[in-house]
């Protein structure tokens, strides 16, 4: 296996369509930057919130969030992704949940499941750059594609957990 450099990247992303809308300018070294969307919910005592779409959010402490990306993604059948915080939201007192693997054929909007670590709130932008996703390269291609097996394929917006069931107090 192998990680994907930025030019395997930039053309996966731009003449293969696998990442819309495409920027250049979020591609790095060996990851590429994702934005969020804007869309968010939030888990209260209740359960989830209703998804909200705004330009700026309050990430209050100790406050769980769903959020998307703004970039729809189209995975390849022989590579897959791995989703990582940028340090420079970690280092805002943000935590991803690290539920960020990506199979071969997903397609749709990525899921962060982000939490606030610092005492204070914390306001991110819409379009922000908040994650970094890589690609590597399979040694084979999958006998079952996650196009049959995936829950979250086509996703669009910021998506509660389909598998396991939640606890609501």
């Amino acid at each position: 296996m192998s990680i994907w450099n930025d030019r395997m990247l930039a053309e996966w992303g731009s003449l293969r369509g696998g990442i819309t809308p495409f920027s250049y300018k979020c591609i790095n070294p060996a990851s590429v930057d994702l934005r969020w969307s804007g869309r968010w919910k939030r888990a209260d005592i209740g359960g989830w919130t209703d998804i909200y779409d705004t330009n700026t959010l309050v990430l209050e402490p100790g406050s769980f969030y769903l959020l998307d990306t703004l970039e729809y993604i189209r995975m390849p059948n022989n590579a897959v992704g791995k989703l990582f915080l940028k340090s420079s939201a970690g280092r805002m007192g943000i935590e991803h949940l690290h539920a960020g693997y990506v199979d071969p054929d997903f397609e749709g909007t990525l899921s962060l499941e982000l939490e606030i670590r610092v005492p204070w709130p914390v306001t991110i932008s819409k379009a922000q750059r908040l994650m970094q996703l890589t690609l590597e390269s399979m040694a084979e291609l999958p006998v079952v594609s996650y196009k049959t097996t995936g829950r979250y394929s086509g996703q669009s917006v910021p998506t509660e957990s389909k598998g396991l069931p939640t606890q609501r107090g």
